[in-house]
């Protein structure tokens, strides 16, 4: 592996967008979205304002619970979530809240 390859890092503002586009589908106030899976409120809004790393654990919990997958969360790809989720993700990310 290369130099630039070992340091790639997350994009924790590609992250925060993406956990805010799971939590306004899930139709729950920030605090409430956190204590679904188990985050500590405060670190959870760090985490959604970019300011610190979702890890990999919090990660899978909303996986799991939301039903979207880590490439989506920490990569951005929707391929392989039901479609419906799918397309209000993308809506979401893209600033067409229905």
């Amino acid at each position: 592996m290369s130099q630039k390859q070992s340091q790639t890092r997350i994009d924790l503002n590609g992250v925060s967008r993406r956990l805010l586009a799971v939590r306004t589908t899930s139709g729950l106030p920030s605090g409430e979205f956190a204590d679904s899976v188990g985050i500590d409120r405060s670190s959870y809004s760090k985490i959604e304002a970019g300011k610190k790393p979702l890890n990999l654990e919090m990660g899978f919990r909303v996986s799991e619970k939301w039903g979207v997958s880590m490439d989506y969360l920490y990569r951005g790809l929707l391929r392989g979530l039901d479609p419906d989720i799918a397309t209000s993700l993308r809506k979401i990310e893209q600033g067409k809240i229905e």
